[in-house]
């Protein structure tokens, strides 16, 4: 079993231990770079680097650049006018550097869009990346951001969020992955923080929507074969 995006906590990981499993784990800034190397010691899993647009100003890319030129994938980062109030000239500048960093030194990009999913498109059309769109909640656009991404995490909250239900239906199983976000994420979207359960749900439910056996782990794998 595998998790392709979630955040660092000390409960997360002791799941991680117990039941050896494999993901990319987040990083927004220096400091959980340096936290994060304590639990590689322990555990192998892979790792996203990127400014969050929540952080954008907050968090300068030129302390950042060094650590994003060394990632294996650059994310989570992007655009969000809903879940926080940075000026949007500001994530768009930060947004656009990390694009072309990834850009230019071939790395996948996970994407965080929410609420201007339309001005975002237009902004990855002009970068030539392998995407993963992380958790995308929105009825609008899935056709056009199909065209663009490579890979769609689905969130915990698919079967309750109609949003996610309808990104599985019209995405290929090919490009359909797992992602928790975290504990504390399961818990905001479900209500639970049985994190082993929660995955498996998801499997569960998407190949119910789907109506078809997916082979989740080899879509993963194809990902970390073009990292």
């Amino acid at each position: 079993m595998y998790d392709a995006h979630f955040h660092i906590s000390d409960e997360l990981f002791k799941e991680f231990q117990l039941y050896s499993l494999k993901g990319i784990c987040n990083i927004s800034n220096i400091e959980e770079y340096h936290q994060i190397q304590s639990y590689l010691n322990q555990y192998f899993f892979h790792t996203s680097i990127g400014i969050h647009p929540w952080k954008a100003d907050t968090i300068s890319f030129e302390d950042m650049e060094p650590l994003l030129k060394q990632a294996q994938f650059i994310g989570e980062i992007g655009l969000d006018n809903t879940w926080c109030d940075v000026d949007m000239d500001v994530q768009m500048g930060v947004f656009e550097k990390q694009l072309q960093l990834a850009q230019d030194y071939h790395k996948p990009v996970i994407l965080h869009i929410k609420g201007m999913e339309k001005e975002a498109l237009e902004i990855l059309k002009k970068y030539k990346n392998i995407y993963i769109s992380h958790w995308y909640s929105c009825m609008d656009y899935i056709e056009e951001y199909d065209e663009v991404m490579d890979y769609f995490t689905i969130g915990p909250s698919v079967g309750v969020d109609e949003a996610v239900n309808e990104v599985v239906k019209k995405i290929d199983s090919h490009k359909l992955l797992i992602e928790s976000d975290g504990i504390d994420a399961i818990e905001w979207a479900i209500g639970s923080r049985n994190y082993i359960s929660t995955l498996n749900h998801s499997m569960e439910v998407i190949q119910k929507i789907k109506n078809e056996k997916i082979d989740f782990d080899l879509n993963f794998n194809n990902l970390l074969k073009r990292a």
